[in-house]
């Protein structure tokens, strides 16, 4: 299998020079906890409703170090894990209303990024969720059947394996969905998406982990150098959202892994019908993806969900062998021609996964802290959503967007996890009844 740097790829395809951390006590009109994707998007459209806001950004490491720099660059209109579920709570208008907005925010991200000259590798060339089984095949029908009740309107046919397999000649792929979407560098575009803002007047302190965040009428963001003491705060801290208190048993933090190859020479590439660049997602919950890099890398990701005891979260759990040798099954199933590919890249990161695998976005009753999270490892369109949302909950804006079935309301109540030993115990049952429920054909 070679020998794998457990470095995070995208990583290395940019330079970092971080922003000084926080040395002082300052006011501010709103602060952010978190410089990722969900943050900074909240701070653009802030700072582009209201120039005049003083807006200050607080990141532990540096923007782009956390999930919004490791995701696998997939550009996708989904809320959330489980479309059914959605719209079962909150009926067929409501999750028509969210989809809609997240489709428009792929279409946005790219808009975005040509305005500003950001070389994000942005490919608006779809992608194909997958079959591999029977059960799969029947999630398929489902899914169709719900976006085409959803839409008002008929969704394309699913491709037979012969259709599908034109597309991507996997002798593993059964069928296929066409769904629209793109592949991003996504630490390109959040490091470019940090650049903006600053551009914009946003002050971003890297290097500066958050201690606590005091609630009050002018709440206080607390880190080792200094205090932030602003009207408004706005917590987005994704997998680490657990960290502050009121979130401690809203949200779970799940390693999701990935491998990425040296880029494939033209011989390795003729192998497999693949000219489209579509991304590859298969139809299940703990899914496993493909994509092509822009320099023609390939990326393979996903595999086994692992929840480890205590929530932990060390850089060494990056390293776990079990999930690597797993994925690395999956990969020889889906591309037994490309036996010759090294993975020079093996790496892991944690996604935020809530109780109803949905966002929740809101306000902390009696203070002026407000909260985005629970992207549950879909996040790259659906958190530029979450910054209006975010931006809207913020002014006490009533738009479209505060009203979105992101926001936790009277009806609608965040749901929490059981505490340790029985979190850990219900990680791994629940991890085993998905994969049973999903391989009934």
């Amino acid at each position: 299998m070679g020998t794998r740097k457990h470095v995070v790829y995208w990583h290395d395809t940019e330079g970092v020079t971080p922003e000084p951390a926080l040395r002082s006590n300052v006011d501010c009109d709103v602060a952010v906890v978190g410089g990722g994707y969900t943050g900074l998007w909240a701070a653009h459209f802030l700072k582009e409703a209201a120039p005049a806001l003083d807006i200050r950004v607080v990141e532990s490491q540096y923007s782009g170090y956390g999930a919004s720099g490791r995701a696998d660059g997939f550009v996708t209109p989904t809320i959330g894990k489980d479309i059914q579920a959605l719209v079962q709570e909150f009926g067929t208008r409501r999750a028509l209303e969210a989809s809609q907005a997240v489709g428009r925010s792929i279409l946005e991200i790219g808009r975005f990024l040509r305005r500003n000259k950001i070389d994000a590798e942005y490919e608006a060339n779809d992608y194909l969720m997958v079959a591999t089984d029977a059960a799969q095949l029947r999630r398929l029908r489902e899914d169709r059947e719900l976006a085409s009740r959803i839409a008002g309107r008929e969704q394309p046919d699913i491709l037979s394996a012969a259709q599908a397999q034109s597309v991507i000649s996997s002798p593993a792929v059964l069928g296929a969905m066409r769904t629209g979407g793109a592949l991003v560098n996504p630490f390109k575009l959040v490091r470019g998406l940090a650049r903006v803002v600053k551009e914009r007047g946003v002050t971003v302190y890297e290097n500066t982990p958050v201690l606590q965040v005091l609630p009050g009428a002018r709440p206080t963001v607390v880190a080792p150098g200094g205090r932030i003491t602003a009207d408004k705060v706005i917590i987005a801290a994704n997998a680490h959202q657990f960290t502050f208190a009121p979130f401690r048993n809203r949200t779970v933090p799940i390693w999701s892994y990935a491998m990425v190859s040296e880029p494939l020479t033209d011989a390795q590439l003729g192998r497999v019908e693949w000219a489209g660049r579509e991304g590859m997602v298969e139809a299940k919950t703990f899914l496993t993806c493909a994509r092509f890099t822009a320099d023609n890398r390939l990326m393979f990701a996903g595999g086994p969900a692992l929840y480890f005891m205590g929530r932990d979260m060390r850089r060494r759990r990056m390293n776990d062998q079990r999930a690597y040798r797993a994925l690395h099954e999956e990969f020889q199933r889906f591309f037994p021609m490309w036996g010759d590919v090294e993975f020079t890249y093996a790496y892991g990161g944690t996604i935020d996964v809530t109780r109803d695998y949905a966002p929740h976005f809101g306000r902390l009753p009696g203070t002026n802290v407000f909260y985005g999270y629970g992207f549950n490892g879909n996040g790259i369109a659906a958190t530029h959503t979450g910054g209006k949302v975010l931006r809207d909950l913020v002014l006490g804006k009533d738009s479209e967007y505060s009203r979105l079935l992101y926001v936790d309301d009277q009806h609608r109540k965040q749901r929490s996890f059981p505490p340790e030993p029985l979190l850990y115990i219900g990680a791994r049952a629940t991890t085993r009844l998905m994969e049973w429920k999903e391989s009934r054909p």
